[in-house]
């Protein structure tokens, strides 16, 4: 398995137990502000489900290229650091929306959208190729050969 999945797959697990913990501090009322069912819900669903289903299908699609590391993982490694950046980004910002009356809050919580935005479009990046059908693939190879020969 990629270290990028393996990544994907541990940050998924981690906000598995954060937004259990948040929703059980939320059900209780231990000092919840009243933005925390929103932020259960985006650790729950972007950051365990989305996160898990990106590491699979990132290690079950074959890749463009089996080498490790940033440079050869770009997308993946891009969609990661976008889809938790986001993510964390409003797990701050969503409460302080509502608790504080700064403007600084609505545009952290707007930046926050545009990163899981540009998330979502870096593993389309990463994914298309894997996903187009075989008979595509080999004409591509085709043409690539005929231009290397």
């Amino acid at each position: 398995m990629p270290l990028i999945s393996r990544t994907f797959i541990k940050a998924g697990m981690a906000f598995f137990v954060l937004s259990l913990v948040t929703g059980l501090i939320t059900e209780i009322n231990l000092a919840a502000p009243p933005a925390m069912g929103p932020v259960f819900w985006h650790m729950l669903m972007v950051g365990w489900i989305t996160q898990i289903i990106f590491g699979v299908s990132i290690w079950m699609f074959p890749g463009r290229n089996r080498k490790e590391g940033l440079k050869a993982q770009k997308w993946g490694w891009l969609t990661f650091i976008f889809l938790n950046g986001g993510l964390l980004l409003r797990v701050i910002s969503e409460p302080a929306v509502t608790i504080s009356t700064s403007e600084i809050w609505r545009i952290v919580l707007t930046g926050s959208a545009l990163l899981q935005l540009l998330a979502a479009i870096t593993y389309l990046i990463e994914m298309w190729p894997r996903i187009i059908s075989k008979k595509q693939q080999r004409k591509k190879r085709a043409r690539s050969k005929k231009q290397d020969a």
